[in-house]
């Protein structure tokens, strides 16, 4: 969001935080193996990635991204490039 709003790429955001002493913070997974076994389950039998999303309390995207990465197909979107 900083890079956007300043209109740099978020590495060079990265860069002048880590010069200047920032400690990044740690990234941490917003689903387990089991709650995206779950989201998926709900998925594959119709529901679409935003009804799941509320279920869970997660962004479409991430949503996608764990399904990606756990080799359940993503419907594709109008509007919406995965």
């Amino acid at each position: 969001m900083l890079a956007r709003r300043c209109e740099v790429h978020r590495t060079t955001v990265i860069a002048h935080l880590t010069r200047a002493g920032v400690t990044p913070r740690r990234v941490v997974r917003k689903m387990t193996d089991e709650s995206v076994a779950m989201a998926a389950v709900q998925y594959t039998v119709g529901a679409s990635l935003a009804v799941v999303e509320c279920k869970f309390g997660v962004h479409e995207r991430t949503l996608a991204r764990e399904f990606r990465r756990a080799g359940v197909p993503v419907r594709a979107r109008r509007g919406w490039h995965t």
